[in-house]
């Protein structure tokens, strides 16, 4: 069996009846708090895009790391940054830095340290580090909970689908996908209140199932409330659903909560949870099958 046979997910799954894993950062509890750690890679032929400046690529670097952190409601700490890539001129390379740098000092922690390694393509891994008082897990939900998510979706999808097209994106679709922010201080905000929590990274409907699992509760997704990018255009919905990128949070909340808090945070209502299993839909007044699908390594059929 290799490791394109079972998918990321699927590896994850298997990791996970030996390893304490399964949220999108690790937690370690160290007296009335808790450590959050997380650590993601960027490879130049399947995360960047031609075109993607050093500055944008340092800067996202920090951020889908940071998105771990926001899905835990996590306070940021510290950055740690590995970079591997062929020979270029330094100016390219400290522009990368700096961008880094740049987006941990907006959000108050330093670039720490980390390491640098010749080889034939750019790849980045970032840790980043934070801590908790409460740390948001995907396990929390109950049956009644409102299902909420910050922001718009199908961002970063649509945008993409351009780009592999050839189609030069508008200026707002480029900046909005290439450049996301890490939605560090809703998910601080949100650690008071949310009974679950994870970043849509690599899609809505993978996040969804993610929690509907770990919490065993189902769930009723109003297809038409799913809040959409202004500035995506084709197929919206699709790449809401099931295109990765948009780094907002997909979070429950108990309903009297969610309208007390709901001026306070850009956040849109989806659906509710329910005792039974499985995810319903609706679109309209017709029944929507929502897959279990969304951006994955080791996938054979990308």
């Amino acid at each position: 069996m290799k490791l394109s046979d079972l998918g990321e997910r699927g590896i994850i799954g298997k990791m996970g009846k030996i390893l304490d894993i399964g949220d999108d950062a690790a937690c370690i509890k160290l007296g009335h708090e808790s450590l959050i750690l997380s650590t993601d890679t960027i490879h130049g032929p399947t995360h960047i895009p031609p075109g993607m400046t050093p500055k944008q690529i340092g800067k996202f670097i920090v951020t889908v790391n940071l998105s771990d952190l926001a899905a835990m409601g996590a306070k940021p700490l510290a950055f740690l940054l590995s970079y591997g890539g062929p020979d270029k001129e330094f100016s390219e390379f400290m522009q990368l830095i700096k961008a880094a740098d740049s987006q941990c000092r907006k959000f108050g922690i330093n670039l720490a340290g980390g390491d640098t390694k010749e080889m034939k393509e750019l790849t980045l891994t970032g840790c980043a580090v934070g801590t908790a008082k409460k740390p948001v897990l995907r396990s929390g939900a109950v049956p009644g909970d409102i299902i909420a998510v910050t922001g718009e979706l199908g961002t970063a999808g649509a945008c993409f689908e351009l780009l592999r097209k050839g189609i030069k994106p508008g200026s707002s679709l480029l900046k909005a996908a290439l450049e996301p922010e890490p939605r560090i201080n809703e998910g601080i905000f949100l650690a008071e209140y949310a009974t679950s929590m994870t970043d849509i990274s690599d899609s809505l409907a993978v996040s969804l199932y993610s929690i509907a699992k770990q919490s065993r509760v189902g769930m009723e997704i109003d297809i038409d409330k799913i809040p959409l990018s202004r500035f995506a255009p084709g197929n919206v919905v699709n790449h809401a659903l099931y295109s990765g990128g948009d780094y907002q949070l997909l979070f429950t909340v108990p309903e009297k909560t969610f309208f007390r808090i709901k001026d306070s945070l850009n956040a849109k209502i989806i659906g509710k949870t329910t005792r039974s299993g499985g995810i319903r839909a609706t679109r309209g007044s017709r029944e929507f099958r929502i897959r279990e699908m969304g951006y994955e390594h080791f996938d054979r059929n990308r």
